[in-house]
């Protein structure tokens, strides 16, 4: 499958509130919904609602995860997949260090999966001496690591302090949220790295017309909680192509999803995440989604394996769709 790579860029920092139901947490990924909401949004308020059909039927969409430049190419990372490891008894006190690990780079991920063991559904380390950790939680080629040098850490948790009112008393409560920072770095050896967060979409020309001016304003809009202090702006957006498996026996979920009625057996190790909110339409609504459960990314399901988009509207009389279609990784 032809897909489009779109990479987010700001100068400086990159600061994103990305709320779990309450105002101090932050998710440390944005879901595929969170950015078909976002996108859909901007996509009604430039074009009006007229082009949101086609648009919600023909959009595949991944969730954001983070990249880095400064190597000779720019480094994507994805979720660590649900898939249990059965490494080579050799490397049995590394096991515990796998187990720890959230993101993996694509080129470890593609290497990774060759292991899998398509009759015990696991997969066996084929070769552990070609991964290296760039930090605690994430996995990469020892050809990538080779050219970062060192062990490096661009992605963390950052507490601000806020005061809120109480609606009774009037009087201040002082709480720290949480955000997601991930920040430029410079290596001991000078070399600059910078991170950024990227999408892909599937290729269709058809969609261009509507998708270019969507994107053009929605890196300016932005995404997530807090926008008006800075959070989840970018300055500057970039695209390449680039091609991932179309056919195979099973794949991993890159999105988040929501299995129609007769795709649920296609489930093997999946893990399910709680979805609801708040309704924005142009502005606060004070409606609350219905609530239901999706597909974490990197579930390994059955292919071929579709989702679908579903009416969270708490009233008849409204229409709010959930994203819940999946672009996957195939293979056999």
């Amino acid at each position: 499958m032809r897909v489009e790579v779109i990479k987010l860029f700001k100068d400086g920092p990159i600061l994103l509130h990305i709320g779990l139901r309450r105002m101090d947490r932050t998710s440390n990924i944005i879901h595929s919904d969170t950015l078909f909401s976002a996108l859909s949004d901007v996509l009604i308020k430039l074009l009006g609602e007229k082009r949101f059909d086609i648009f919600e039927k023909k959009i595949l969409l991944s969730s954001v995860f983070p990249g880095l430049r400064g190597t000779s190419r720019d480094i994507l990372f994805l979720p660590m997949p649900e898939i249990p490891l059965k490494p080579e008894e050799s490397v049995e006190l590394e096991h515990k260090k796998y187990k720890k690990i959230q993101w993996i780079s694509l080129e470890a991920f593609k290497e990774l999966i060759k292991g899998f063991d398509r009759e015990k559904m696991v997969i066996e380390f084929i070769s552990p001496e070609k991964f290296k950790f760039l930090n605690s939680r994430i996995l990469v080629t020892v050809p990538e690591f080779a050219e970062i040098g060192e062990e490096i850490n661009f992605m963390d948790t950052l507490l601000e302090p806020k005061v809120s009112l109480s609606r009774d008393s009037q009087e201040p409560n002082l709480y720290f949220q949480e955000n997601l920072e991930l920040y430029p770095i410079k290596t001991s050896l000078n070399k600059e790295l910078v991170p950024f967060l990227y999408f892909l979409k599937a290729k269709d020309d058809e969609l261009n017309s509507i998708f270019i001016p969507v994107l053009n304003l929605f890196i300016e809009e932005g995404i997530g909680g807090e926008r008006t202090t800075g959070k989840g702006i970018f300055d500057s957006y970039q695209t390449e192509e680039m091609d991932i498996p179309d056919r195979g026996d099973f794949e991993v979920t890159l999105s988040l999803t929501f299995p129609k009625r007769e795709e649920v057996d296609n489930l093997i190790y999946y893990q399910l995440v709680k979805r609801d909110g708040f309704i924005y339409y142009q502005k606060p609504t004070g409606l609350r989604k219905k609530t239901h459960f999706k597909i974490r990314e990197g579930a390994l399901v059955k292919s071929p394996y579709l989702g679908e988009n579903i009416d969270v509207s708490p009233r008849r009389d409204m229409r709010v769709i959930s994203y819940g279609k999946s672009l996957g990784f195939k293979f056999s």
